[in-house]
């Protein structure tokens, strides 16, 4: 054997060897990134679950304050509000962001349509729009109630026809 082949031979052995140690550093980076991921997804169902359980104690505090209040309607009662209690709501909303939206804020509190859906699905923005709006709802309820619905909301859709009632619509 010769020296160039000597360290053929030797460079050989030094590859498979780095290349082997390559090899377990890549596994064992592999080993640590999928533990990571199952440690991370551990923790957050931990979180999701104590902000869960703290969720059914303030719902059900809630439903036992409530049952109280229905309770002591009969009599006057005068009860002053501790100044360091945290609203139920307000921590119901820190659990739903503290969790991402896995805990949910409350059944009952999911938005609710408007009454007078007969504005056309105007959204007033000013309180100037607000009070037009806010006329021609009660114009409509007192013709309503008049009996004279059909000439009355004629007349009423003629002029909201003619006058735009958004501030963007007038030039």
């Amino acid at each position: 054997m010769d020296a160039e082949e000597y360290l053929h031979m030797k460079e050989r052995e030094m590859m498979e060897e780095y290349g082997a140690v390559i090899l377990s550093q890549r596994n064992e980076i592999e080993q640590l990134q999928r533990r990571c991921s199952e440690l991370l997804h551990e923790r957050s169902f931990m979180r999701a679950s104590v902000a869960e359980d703290v969720r059914q104690f303030c719902v059900g505090h809630l439903q036992r304050q409530q049952a109280q209040q229905q309770r002591a309607s009969g009599r006057l009662a005068t009860s002053s509000a501790c100044v360091q209690s945290i609203p139920v709501l307000h921590l119901l909303q820190f659990l739903h962001q503290y969790t991402s939206g896995v805990v949910p804020v409350m059944e009952t509190e999911k938005r609710k349509r408007p009454r007078e859906t007969g504005t056309g699905g105007i959204c007033p923005n000013t309180p100037h729009q607000q009070r037009l709006v806010q006329r021609m709802i009660t114009r409509r309820r007192l013709c309503i109630r008049e009996g004279d619905s059909e000439e009355p909301l004629q007349g009423i859709e003629v002029q909201s026809a003619e006058q735009p009632i958004c501030a963007d619509q007038v030039h």
